[in-house]
């Protein structure tokens, strides 16, 4: 009797054993998961940063010493859960990164009308940053779009409403007009080019901070 005891005893052991197992590798599952989510969103703010701290010579873009001009236009916004920026330059550059995979994706340099796009969303930007508001980097709200413009003197920046920009009664609805049309291109590309290898450059800022903190 006292055998069966013993062998009921352990059973039971084991099951608990096992229960506490998958108890802690759930733990830790959840615990890696936020991890990564954590790092992600680390990562995208300094890709963030670092492209509110770019000038334009850093990417040889020319600008004019006596003109304020547009050369970089920044669309941001919630896509799911996730954060993700947008950003048309004036030589018809584009690079997107979100908060879930925050690596730096570039368009392809090879596509005509993307590149098209994208100027003439700078062409856009360059009649707008006079309304925006200089130097302001904060969070995006909720139910938000934000737009950043950069140019060879200050950053602007201004936001409102997802439904307010739908429905067009938002002063910024050319701007977000501008970057869906970008966003469209890209997602031709990626029909268009399914297996097509994203290349992840370097770009090099010279300076140790954002120009605008």
């Amino acid at each position: 009797m006292k055998e069966e005891y013993w062998v009921f005893g352990g059973a039971l052991l084991f099951q608990l054993g096992i229960l506490l197992y998958r108890y802690y590798q759930r733990r830790s599952y959840r615990k890696t998961g936020e991890e990564i989510v954590n790092s992600n969103y680390d990562s995208y703010l300094e890709l963030r940063n670092e492209t509110f701290a770019l000038k334009a010579e850093d990417l040889g873009i020319a600008t004019f010493d006596d003109k304020e001009t547009a050369f970089a236009l920044m669309m941001e916004m919630h896509i799911g859960s996730a954060l993700q920026t947008l950003v048309a330059f004036a030589d018809g550059t584009v690079w997107i990164f979100n908060s879930r995979n925050a690596r730096k994706n570039i368009g392809d340099s090879d596509a005509a009308d993307l590149r098209l796009a994208a100027i003439d969303a700078m062409a856009t930007a360059q009649y707008h940053f006079a309304r925006m508001r200089r130097q302001d980097v904060g969070a995006l709200l909720p139910g938000h779009i934000k737009f950043y413009i950069l140019t060879n003197c200050d950053n602007y920046s201004a936001g409102d409403t997802i439904k307010a920009i739908l429905d067009e009664s938002s002063p910024w609805t050319e701007l977000a007009k501008k970057g869906f049309a970008i966003g469209d291109e890209l997602n031709k590309i990626a029909e268009n080019n399914p297996t097509k290898r994203v290349v992840y450059p370097k770009t090099t800022v010279k300076r140790g901070k954002p120009a605008n903190f």
